[in-house]
Formats: structure tokens, C-alpha cells, sequence
């Protein structure tokens, strides 16, 4: 059920990438263009990140709470991340400080959730992979 979740999650993540490639491709002003140039590639990055970690997830040794607060990790790596790309494309603001207008303060808000989430991501995977090849040279 957990690589399942991911799966269709990340299959969510991808489409919605895949259309910001729209926008990037349309005759747009020069900072819109490259937010919606980041939103896309960020946005297809990050699904195939997840696709990536579902694929491997058999393969880690984590327990049981720590395989959970990855796939939830993960989750909330791609929706913070797509709440602040498509907040950042659509409205121009630069979300790198949490002042401004509210749009700003919530691509902020999506951004720190994003990246937190990749954090913690990356440290369970590192966990589980450095578990996995102990329990193979000890095996």
C-alpha cells in the first residue's frame, strides 16, 4: 500500500510539471518564463524522485514508523513544493523571505514544508540504504 501511495502521488506531482511546461514554452515575460521553467522542471524532478523511492523502498531496512514518516516526508516534499512553484509562477512573487503579500507568505510556507520534507527524506533513505548494507555483509 505505501509504494502504491507514492506511486500515485508522484504520478500527480509529474502531470502537474508537465503541464507548467505549457506557460514555459508561451511568449511570457522574462521572470515568468523562468518560474514556470522552475515550476516544471522542479515539479518533474521531484515526482521522479518519489517514482524513484517507491521503486527502491522494498530494498531499504527501515521500520515500520520510520518507512511511514518517509513516504510521508516525500508526500510532503512534492506538495510544498508545487503549492510554491504554481504560487510563484502565477503571482511573480520570489517567496524567499515570508514577508510581502499573503501569496508570498504561502509559497514561503510551501517552500519550507518542501524543503524540509527533502531533508528528512534524505535521511531516512541514507538510514534505511546504510541498514540494508549492514544487513547484506552481515548476511
Amino acid at each position: 500500500m505505501t509504494r502504491e501511495r507514492l506511486v500515485f502521488h508522484a504520478a500527480i506531482v509529474l502531470l502537474v510539471g508537465l503541464l507548467c511546461g505549457f506557460p514555459a514554452v508561451a511568449e511570457l515575460g522574462d521572470q515568468t518564463f523562468r518560474a514556470w521553467r522552475a515550476a516544471h522542471l522542479g515539479l518533474i524532478t521531484t515526482g521522479i524522485w518519489i517514482l524513484v523511492t517507491a521503486a527502491v523502498l522494498p530494498v531499504l531496512v527501515l521500520g515500520r514508523r520510520e518507512a511511514l514518516a518517509l513516504v510521508w516526508s516525500l508526500l510532503a516534499t512534492g506538495y510544498g513544493f508545487m503549492t510554491a512553484t504554481l504560487i510563484e509562477a502565477v503571482t511573480g512573487v520570489r517567496a524567499v523571505e515570508p514577508t510581502g503579500p499573503a501569496a508570498n507568505a504561502v509559497a514561503f510556507a510551501g517552500n519550507t514544508v518542501g524543503i524540509l520534507g527533502a531533508l528528512l527524506s534524505v535521511l531516512l533513505m541514507l538510514m534505511g540504504a546504510r541498514a540494508a548494507l549492514k544487513r547484506g555483509r552481515a548476511g
